[in-house]
């Protein structure tokens, strides 16, 4: 089957805009939806559309009888919501009358060795778009994220710090998204792309941009604050078993259980 439509720009014009009819926000922005015209000079906005014009595509040819259902619900929807929020989200600047820039979130480069070296390995899958997960973060990941950085209430809000890589949750988080991308960008499903999105960036991102509590919350796109992972007290030798132990772990490490001793000290 051929495509309904030959480029991206020619279904969001075609399709997505005039199934989009929502309230657009005039001057409170929390919860409330809000647009530009000029969509098209908004990377992140873009990016988006031309996976989700992919996505239609291949539910065009799906022969389930939930197909477009499923995409509307599990693509169509959420890129949406995520694209017009008017309070943190990649067109949080503009109104329907007025573009506004929107940059994308900084980066301080990687120090050169930060994560070690590793030699490549042929381990005959396709090669991959970019080697390592920071170089993943800084040409694709950050480029295609735009969202309102927190000022002073940090509650609801995103934060972000430049020197990400210094945070271990962070790089982690990223590494886990490189390894998603890649296997989207090879996928013979279609929808891979779209669903990168929403199963994986923007649930990852929510968390790690988290003003109030994520791991950056003491940083700000200016300034890096070191953010300690919890802490522990060493663990006692042989709490939780003698090495070989064959008792269960669930019942290691607790102490004895009174309630099987009798009165007289014996057990039952």
């Amino acid at each position: 089957m051929p495509p309904q439509f030959g480029h991206f720009t020619d279904f969001a014009q075609a399709w997505m805009l005039p199934t989009i009819s929502v309230r657009l926000a005039q001057a409170n922005r929390e919860n409330t939806f809000t647009w530009c015209s000029r969509w098209w000079s908004h990377r992140p906005v873009a990016v988006r559309v031309a996976h989700l014009h992919t996505a239609f595509e291949a539910m065009r040819r799906s022969k389930a009888g939930s197909s477009l259902s499923t995409f509307l619900l599990s693509h169509f929807d959420p890129h949406v919501n995520l694209i017009l929020d008017a309070a943190n989200g990649p067109l949080h600047r503009c109104t329907r009358t007025h573009h506004q820039t929107t940059p994308s979130l900084p980066f301080d480069p990687v120090p050169p060795g930060w994560f070690g070296t590793k030699p490549p390995v042929d381990d005959g899958k396709p090669p991959k778009k970019f080697d390592h997960y920071s170089e993943f973060a800084e040409q694709w990941l950050l480029p295609v994220t735009s969202v309102k950085i927190a000022a002073n209430n940090r509650e609801g809000q995103y934060t972000w710090c430049r020197q990400w890589w210094r945070h271990q949750s962070v790089a982690i988080r990223f590494a886990g998204l490189h390894a998603c991308f890649e296997a989207a960008v090879n996928a013979e499903d279609k929808m891979a792309m779209s669903a990168l999105f929403v199963r994986h960036v923007d649930p990852q991102l929510r968390y790690v941009l988290d003003a109030a509590n994520g791991p950056l919350h003491r940083c700000t796109p200016d300034q890096h604050v070191d953010s300690p992972g919890l802490t522990s007290e060493r663990v006692p030798a042989n709490w939780f078993g003698a090495p070989g132990s064959a008792i269960p772990i669930e019942a290691l490490g607790f102490a004895p259980d009174f309630r099987a001793l009798a009165q007289g000290g014996e057990p039952q």
